[in-house]
């Protein structure tokens, strides 16, 4: 072979490699609209290395923008990259969102990412600028929707869980002061908010939510809702064989609209079920349910709308059931066009949880014991250090046979006062918060809890004395409570109640509490 023959055969070779490299299969690299690859690090580099701009045409969209099919937007919306980019161990988003909750396979899917966050920011939206109220009647909704997702947004700003918490407490007080019957539907979303929220449903100013509950539930006849069997598992309620049944009978009961929401719940409350040891349940009813809720898919990845959708794929994610024949890729699909469509906090409310690949079945208060303490510790763990302390005994009283009660045991430094000692109680849970007026430049307790005094229903708060565990009557604050000093072993008494201030120097009619 000659000289030039040589140098042909070198310049052929490195063309085919060239064009190899180039216009060959892109792998870990970036291809351009020509079918051009060029290196994955030249990406969104400001610069126009495919020749057609096409890697840098999805690098600065605006935040309203949907990517391409095959495309995932970034979490902070303002950048598009190739689906296939997502949980590789490369970062490609400048928030590193692609290489986020890579254990969840629903955030892998074109577009749920994006839909998290815009839900997210629809729910933050539904908030009210009102100083109370600013979640309405949906509440207990929303707090558990919120609890269920993992989005940042949700969990950062606002200071969102002690205000819904907050108003969670003032909504049921309401509720339950003025006497309105809940029933067993209602008080259950309200419990399985308050778990959510680390409200004690054991012990709710004095009510047991949770047996109160059962009580409802096993006043039904025929038909029990497994929604209700649901909560009270997550709250921990003795389970029995009798209410594995019920689930199953639930799930069982004649076919009608909108039957298969109904059986996804029950599925959950069996899964709950069977997590108790002492109750016996046969998994392959529950791996026959399950069986039957995937067998009801339609070929477009529905199941009947877009609430049910969301119920069942929720329940599929018992066991990690999704993963056959099921098409999960089309029902998140489905639930992510229906927030564009049809945005009710109903569908938000099932659907949000999906994202997050979470389910009804991850609501628990299990997370309290990492994140809180009781009142109690976290008031000593604020005086600890103070050498000098006297024991007393602080309760809240609401309504005139004391409806609802709640109360502190604590120790204190020596000289606090009432008011001391009710704004120490505030700075640590502001469900606790007391609104005062000025008197002759003093303070007088007018509200808490949004319970106002009320002269038109003769209502007022008032404060009282005593010694703790005592036989004697309280005795009325008629002072300010900066001008009286908490002796040793001494019992706070703040009650909402009817009655005139003239009346209040002897209490007539004291409770047991």
């Amino acid at each position: 072979m000659n000289k030039i023959e040589k140098i042909f055969g070198i310049l052929l070779i490195g063309a085919l490699i060239t064009y190899t490299e180039v216009y060959g299969e892109c792998t870990d690299n970036f291809e351009c609209l020509s079918g051009k690859c060029i290196n994955r690090g030249w990406f969104c580099d400001n610069g126009n290395d495919c020749g057609d701009n096409s890697d840098e045409r999805y690098c600065n969209v605006d935040p309203q923008y949907r990517c391409p099919s095959g495309w995932m937007k970034c979490l902070n919306e303002i950048r598009c990259i190739p689906s296939h980019w997502i949980c590789d161990n490369i970062t490609d988003c400048q928030d590193n969102s692609d290489e986020n909750n890579c254990a969840n396979e629903v955030l892998r899917i074109n577009g749920a990412l994006a839909a998290r966050k815009a839900l997210s920011r629809w729910f933050l939206q539904k908030r009210l600028n009102s100083t109370a109220n600013k979640w309405r009647l949906q509440l207990h909704r929303i707090a558990a929707a919120v609890h269920l997702t993992d989005d940042a947004l949700l969990a950062s700003e606002f200071n969102i869980k002690q205000e819904m918490t907050y108003e969670l407490i003032i909504q049921l007080l309401n509720k339950l002061l003025n006497n309105e019957r809940l029933n067993a539907e209602e008080l259950a979303l309200y419990v399985h908010a308050l778990l959510v929220t680390c409200v004690d449903v054991g012990d709710f100013y004095g009510r047991d939510l949770v047996k109160e509950l059962r009580v409802k539930v096993e006043e039904t006849r025929n038909y029990t809702n497994p929604f209700l069997m649901l909560v009270l598992c997550n709250a921990g309620d003795a389970m029995t064989v009798k209410d594995v049944e019920k689930v199953v009978a639930a799930f069982n009961s004649p076919k009608k609209l909108p039957w298969t929401d109904v059986q996804a719940l029950a599925t959950m409350a069996l899964a709950c079920l069977s997590s108790r040891q002492n109750v016996p349940v046969d998994e392959g009813v529950l791996e026959d349910m399950l069986g039957q809720l995937k067998r009801q898919q339609f070929s477009n990845g529905s199941l009947n709308n877009f609430r049910t959708t969301a119920l069942v794929v929720q329940a599929l994610f018992i066991h990690d059931s999704y993963k056959t024949n099921f098409d999960l890729t089309s029902a998140v699909k489905i639930l992510i066009d229906s927030q564009e469509m049809e945005s009710s906090l109903l569908n938000a409310y099932y659907v949000l949880p999906v994202l997050s690949k979470k389910s009804l079945l991850n609501v628990t208060s299990a997370h309290c014991l990492r994140e809180t303490k009781t009142d109690e510790e976290m008031l000593q763990k604020v005086l600890e250090e103070n050498e000098d302390e006297v024991k007393v005994q602080y309760k809240i009283w609401i309504g005139n046979n004391v409806n609802l009660a709640k109360i502190w045991r604590l120790n204190i430094p020596v000289n606090l006062t009432v008011y001391d000692v009710i704004e120490r109680i505030s700075g640590i849970d502001k469900t606790q918060k007391a609104e005062y007026s000025v008197v002759d430049g003093k303070p007088y307790i007018t509200s808490m809890y949004e319970m106002e005094n009320d002269p038109q229903r003769n209502n007022y708060w008032f404060s009282y004395l005593r010694l703790i565990d005592s036989d004697e009557k309280p005795r009325v604050i008629k002072e300010s409570p900066v001008d009286v000093r908490v002796q040793k072993n001494q019992e706070i008494i703040l009650w909402y109640k009817t009655g005139r201030w003239s009346e209040q120097s002897i209490v007539s009619a004291l409770p047991s509490n």
